[in-house]
């Protein structure tokens, strides 16, 4: 039975990262060799890694076996390229290969755009982990300095005998080359590659030799260098901790209750200190309070147990009296007294 004709195979059934995760993402890659500072880059890296995309992604296999890489420096290529039909017992080199060039002229780096990097390498900011000694708590500060952007281009040849083994690697390089950028990963950063252009250093000259086809892949990596002898790891501020008690005894309006019990009189005085404008007093006898006299205090408010009253007011043993002055210069203070008789 045919499958239908919009049938898929390929369905991702994970959802994919975008905006903030991904990002995010990206960076815990460059940060997840097991320290807080990112991984270096420096060239061996980015070569290896070459080598890698070419093993790994392109991924050639002709006849059902894995086609071999070898991997060159511009001197030795000068010698292979002469010499490669008497390397193997036979004398004669086995088709397929693919050889990969670096050549060793690397130019300053296209990578931002052609911005230049801050003069004088300053480091910057790139984490701060909380520390702790035991006593106090602070942070270090892990700073790093710009990468430096450097282009390096790479000659990716296939040696082969049939024209059909290289349509297959070309069709493979167009395929990793459709969105002109191809990512790969340098220690967990992301570097670009571009392929710049295709060749072909064929030699079929003369019908009596033997005939091999070469085709010339030139990739361009715009990547950046990353020292780990530049990194600084300082030590920030120290955070110590201060515990302050605070007591409300410290301001407070003084008072006197004065009783009279002969002529059962009784008298409450009261002195708001500057910045103090209101005292709760605790009723340990029974009384009436008739009268009130005051100074610097535009008006004074009464409230027994939480009610607000006028003069004449009753109190009672174990009744709350709160006492509130409004004054008319608040840097003075001001006395308050009231007086009664006892119930």
């Amino acid at each position: 039975m045919g499958l239908p004709k919009n049938y898929r195979k390929d369905l991702k059934i994970t959802p994919h990262k975008q905006g903030f995760e991904q990002r995010q993402s990206i960076l815990d890659d460059i940060a997840n060799k097991g320290t807080y500072l990112p991984k270096g880059i420096l060239h061996e890296d980015m070569d290896g890694e070459m080598i890698n995309y070419i093993t790994n992604d392109i991924d050639l296999s002709l006849a059902g076996e894995k086609v071999p890489i070898i991997f060159l420096s511009a001197q030795r290529w000068a010698e292979f390229s002469k010499t490669w039909q008497y390397s193997d017992i036979d004398k004669n080199v086995k088709l397929p290969f693919i050889t990969i060039v670096r050549k060793p002229d690397a130019q300053q780096g296209t990578n931002y755009a052609g911005s230049f990097n801050i003069p004088g390498r300053p480091t910057f900011t790139y984490m701060k982990i909380p520390t702790w000694d035991g006593n106090r708590k602070g942070y270090d500060i892990y700073k790093i300095p710009q990468p430096i952007s450097v282009d390096i281009m790479y000659e990716v040849r296939l040696f082969c005998n049939r024209m059909r083994d290289l349509n297959v690697m070309n069709r493979k390089m167009l395929t990793s080359f459709s969105s002109l950028e191809k990512y790969i990963r340098v220690n967990g950063h992301p570097i670009p590659l571009i392929l710049d252009s295709i060749g072909d250093e064929s030699q079929i000259t003369n019908l009596d030799e033997r005939k091999y086809y070469v085709q010339l892949f030139t990739i361009k990596m715009m990547g950046y260098l990353l020292d780990e002898e530049d990194f600084v790891v300082t030590p920030a501020v120290s955070r110590g901790i201060q515990f302050y008690e605070i007591s409300e005894e410290l301001y407070r309006a003084p008072y006197q209750i004065n009783v009279d019990n002969q002529n059962k009189g009784i008298c409450i005085n009261v002195l708001f200190n500057r910045g103090v404008s209101s005292v709760t007093i605790p009723i340990e006898v029974s009384a009436t309070y008739t009268d009130s006299n005051f100074t610097n205090a535009s008006s004074v408010i009464f409230k027994v147990n939480g009610v607000t009253k006028t003069l004449p007011f009753t109190v009672n043993n174990g009744d709350d009296l709160y006492i509130k002055v409004n004054k008319v210069d608040g840097n003075l203070s001001s006395d308050v007294e009231i007086t009664g008789t006892i119930s």
